[in-house]
């Protein structure tokens, strides 16, 4: 994801060939928005692109809510 943001920024590719190739083809379905990463997709709306420590805070709150256990009611 952040070579993806470092492109859109600074127009910087990674050294490593394929990984380069593979930005440049998928770079259109990326957009940067005041500073964040967008994904955008044909049949879904914009999406917002996580990292790290982020990433784990939003799935830690997925799996503690109301769905945690996965039984009915």
């Amino acid at each position: 994801m952040m070579a993806y943001q470092r492109y859109l920024t600074d127009e910087v590719l990674p050294l490593e060939p394929a990984e380069a190739r593979k930005i440049k083809k998928n770079l259109s379905k990326y957009t940067l928005i005041d500073g964040k990463l967008f994904r955008h997709r044909f049949t879904h709306p914009i999406l917002v692109c996580v990292d790290g420590e982020q990433c784990t805070r939003i799935m830690a709150e997925l799996h503690e809510g109301i769905c945690g256990s996965h039984i009915s009611g």
